[in-house]
């Protein structure tokens, strides 16, 4: 099964980000299939057209306008809202209960549009981690995955983990890996200087021993069949060159 590798736009520099043809050329020229992180449905959708890629998990102001621009373009899935830890802090189960009643709406809208409400699995939100994804989906068995592999890094857990417990629970990735200044002496997300010793970079690049093939292999063996968005997120080198070397590190995967 071939898997569909998208390109997702967070953290590209902003005077390529809001040129959308540039975007477009840069993706489409590296071998991707679609692009991630649009707006402007309309006048987009045409220009990712002309240049042979979709758009996925299309933005919008509001939850169901998102599910109804997602099922426009024949998305079937689409990330809502998320819920958010206060001060870092895991939430208690009543507060957890509070938090999923307030997000059952959503999952309600997406649903009726036939499109998978996927919440990411991101720094900061009710799912860092394995663990919060158990609490979160013993409450909520209708929400889908954001499955991001390196906020799952940054949050001291390991990927593979997340895919070997909920494989048919993923309805969208972000691919990339982690590095931190000194892997052998870990790293706590918690810390004031955790982003100044440690980022998210390219595929390639990683060094706490996360191993790309396997996760991707494991989403075959899944039956996966969304798409995975290779996110560029605060590169360090001319954008055009990271999103062309992801492409061709994937490509030596056999991907």
């Amino acid at each position: 099964m071939k898997l569909r590798i998208a390109a997702h736009l967070c953290g590209w520099p902003r005077e390529i980000a809001q040129d959308p043809r540039r975007v477009m050329e840069i993706v489409s020229e590296s071998g991707y299939d679609g692009v991630e992180g649009l707006e402007e449905l309309v006048e987009l959708a045409a220009l990712a057209a002309e240049y042979g890629l979709h758009l996925i998990n299309f933005s919008a102001p509001n939850p169901e306008t998102k599910a109804k621009f997602n099922a426009t373009l024949g998305n079937d899935a689409a990330e809502i809202p998320a819920g958010r830890k206060q001060d870092g802090q895991d939430p208690t189960d009543a507060e957890l209960e509070v938090i999923a009643q307030t997000m059952q709406p959503d999952l309600d809208v997406f649903q009726r549009y036939h499109v998978k409400p996927f919440h990411h699995i991101h720094v900061g939100t009710i799912l860092e981690t394995p663990e919060d994804c158990a609490r979160v989906l013993e409450r909520l068995p209708d929400l889908w995955l954001l499955y991001d592999t390196g906020h799952l890094l940054a949050a001291n857990s390991d990927p593979l983990e997340v895919l070997q417990r909920w494989p048919g629970q993923i309805a969208h990735v972000h691919l990339k890996n982690f590095w931190t200044q000194d892997p052998a002496a870990g790293w706590d997300r918690h810390t004031p200087d955790f982003w100044q010793t440690s980022r998210f970079c390219d595929l390639a690049e990683g060094n706490v021993g996360f191993d790309v093939q396997a996760a991707l292999d494991g989403l075959v063996a899944a039956g996966y069949t969304g798409w995975v968005a290779v996110e560029e997120d605060h590169p360090r080198r001319d954008i055009a060159d990271v999103v062309r070397d992801n492409r061709e590190f994937l490509r030596s995967l056999g991907y």
